[in-house]
């Protein structure tokens, strides 16, 4: 875990912890602090390897079911910074529309990609704190609605 950096961090608004149960041990809830989490069919915690976002894992999966993970669940009001694909942060521009490359890797994370078809974010700026063509810096984004978990699943809470 030496080095690793959150996939995604708040930018905007108060963290809103709630907490949900790991899903059983696999690659499915191979996710470290600050990655994409959502709910699988079960109701249990997963990493987020599609849409259907439900928030930022605050705990890294301990790999036993049923463990009760803290999630920071997001809403699209909000705003985030996640770090840009490896191509230079000057070909993104406020109000693009981007995907989320979903990367299981401890390395990696989920990175934004601008000019995809998923459209699952909205750039709002370029993080001030890296320069504007930094290769694989970090962009303030929003999610959009259909790409969040919503509704049913504060329910469970």
């Amino acid at each position: 875990m030496g080095g690793y950096i959150r996939s995604v961090t708040r930018h905007t608004g108060t963290p809103n912890i709630h907490y949900y149960q790991e899903a059983s041990a696999g690659s499915a809830n191979a996710f470290y602090i600050g990655d994409l989490v959502r709910l699988d069919a079960s109701g249990e915690l997963i990493i987020a390897t599609t849409g259907n976002i439900l928030g930022i894992a605050e705990k890294v999966a301990t790999g036993t079911s049923s463990t009760e993970i803290p999630v920071d669940v997001v809403s699209a009001d909000e705003e985030f910074i996640m770090k840009y694909t490896t191509s230079a942060t000057d070909e993104a521009h406020a109000q693009d529309l981007g995907d989320i490359t979903f990367t299981l890797s401890a390395t990696a994370g989920h990175t934004v990609a601008v000019g995809g078809s998923d459209n699952d974010i909205r750039i709002v700026d370029h993080d001030p704190r890296d320069p504007w063509t930094t290769s694989g810096g970090r962009l303030i984004i929003r999610f959009l609605d259909k790409a969040l978990q919503m509704g049913e699943t504060l329910a469970k809470v």
